[in-house]
């Protein structure tokens, strides 16, 4: 199964199967976006589907740590888990025996700041900005999605679907 990752500056961190980070955007969906009056579109739009500017950076690491707070008041029991996928490493990556959504993604929140990380220090290094995006992590979809021009990314729409979900 396809893995996905978290890219920023030169490392790619690696999330898991594509069924686990759409859950994640599911639950931000379900669980804060529609409940929450703040404009989440940094989180649901940008970096779900195109990629995140350098002058985005702080206000996204703002909205991922209110996130997680938000997951940490949600029991596991809010998803309804498939007992399938339970177990299979190759199916999941997350273990909803930790209680709570902020402890069953808590990896997902130091990723995507140590992406965040990566890109600024890329842009000190090199005074090049690689975005922080989210990208196919297994090969060869990696090298596509990591040489594919920004502009591409900037032609979705809201109703397409993020590369790394085709």
């Amino acid at each position: 199964m396809r893995k996905i990752g978290f890219d920023g500056g030169h490392t790619v961190y690696e999330l898991g199967p594509v069924s686990d980070v759409v859950l994640f955007f599911d639950c931000i969906n379900t669980f804060v976006v529609s409940q929450d009056g703040d404009d989440w579109s940094l989180i649901t739009d940008s970096l779900y589907r195109r990629y995140l500017k350098q002058d985005e950076l702080e206000r996204a690491s703002i909205l991922m740590g209110k996130l997680q707070k938000n997951f940490l008041n949600l029991t596991a029991s809010s998803v309804e888990w498939d007992e399938v996928f339970k177990g299979d490493r190759e199916l999941t990556w997350l273990d909803p025996e930790q209680g709570t959504l902020g402890a069953i993604f808590s990896r997902y929140f130091d990723l995507f700041s140590k992406a965040i990380s990566s890109a600024i220090s890329f842009f000190v290094e090199f005074n090049i900005y690689q975005p922080v995006r989210i990208v196919i992590s297994d090969m060869p979809g990696f090298f596509i999605d990591r040489n594919r021009p920004l502009k591409d990314y900037d032609e979705l729409v809201l109703d397409d679907y993020p590369f790394w979900l085709r």
